[in-house]
């Protein structure tokens, strides 16, 4: 079985393909465990044993084939213990015939067909894994950049209610309309705070914080959502620096929002 304390490479093919009896195969699997050399000659055979068997085109075998092959198996020793120097036969039996060929090379597509199902179902296996592995990774991805945008809208709300110089601004009803808002405003950093108490909107429908000037249009201050806001019913909004404000208005705009006012006036307030 060794060749100079090493397992001979053809052995080494037949093991990595399943097709050493037990005996041999358990006297092989001792030695590859204390020699470095064999075992890495072994993990190459199987290596390209998996190459083969993706390689192969995979054929479903007749039903009686397993029959047929002990059949055949039992038949070739009877005729080796009779006569030890026959020779073999010159033409063996086609496959589609039902029977099993014969050959140093035909006995490794039954191995290798079986071999290349089992690595089909790990290669499945291993794909799903990694499929799941990749959406794991993509929540913690999605979670990861939450946590980071809850973080930096909290920082710039603190930013402006520490600011010595932001003022405040209470928000009353206009007309017939319910609820009532405060904003916190700072013209140096160009930056405003503000919360609102409203029935919700209505279906299609957002309200919408507008900045007004002392010159110019208003300038919109961000879409109020449904609540899902990092801050709860806060909100934080970005504005051209030094601008002067003369009033605030929220009003009642398409979903989505618009860029200049449209709809209805719900809560006004002036400085």
């Amino acid at each position: 079985m060794t060749d100079a304390d090493h397992i001979r490479d053809e052995e080494l093919e037949l093991f990595a393909l399943g097709g050493l009896p037990d005996e041999q195969a358990a006297t092989l699997k001792a030695h590859v465990a204390s020699c470095g050399e064999c075992a890495m000659k072994l993990a190459q055979s199987r290596g390209n044993a998996a190459l083969l068997a993706f390689s192969a085109k995979a054929e479903r075998p007749a039903g009686t084939i397993k029959a047929e092959l002990m059949a055949r198996i039992r038949a070739n020793h009877e005729r080796e213990e009779q006569d030890a120097w026959a020779l073999p036969r010159s033409e063996p039996p086609s496959v589609q015939s039902g029977t099993v060929p014969e050959g140093p090379g035909s006995w490794r597509n039954w191995v290798l067909v079986p071999a290349a199902a089992a690595l089909a179902i790990v290669s499945l296996a291993l794909s799903w894994q990694n499929r799941k592995v990749s959406q794991a990774l993509e929540k913690q991805r999605q979670t990861t950049q939450t946590l980071l945008h809850e973080r930096e809208e909290t920082e710039r709300l603190i930013a402006v209610l520490a600011a010595a110089d932001t003022f405040a601004v209470k928000m009353a009803p206009a007309a017939d309309t319910m609820g009532n808002g405060i904003v916190k405003y700072n013209a140096r950093l160009g930056m405003l705070a503000y919360s609102a108490q409203l029935p919700p909107a209505s279906a299609g429908k957002s309200y919408q914080m507008w900045l007004v000037p002392a010159n110019g249009s208003p300038i919109n201050a961000g879409v109020m959502g449904k609540g899902t806001h990092p801050l709860g019913r806060v909100w934080v909004a970005e504005v051209p620096p030094n601008t002067e404000a003369k009033a605030f208005a929220i009003t009642l705009e398409p979903a989505g929002g618009m860029p200049q006012p449209t709809g209805p006036k719900v809560l006004v307030g002036a400085r």
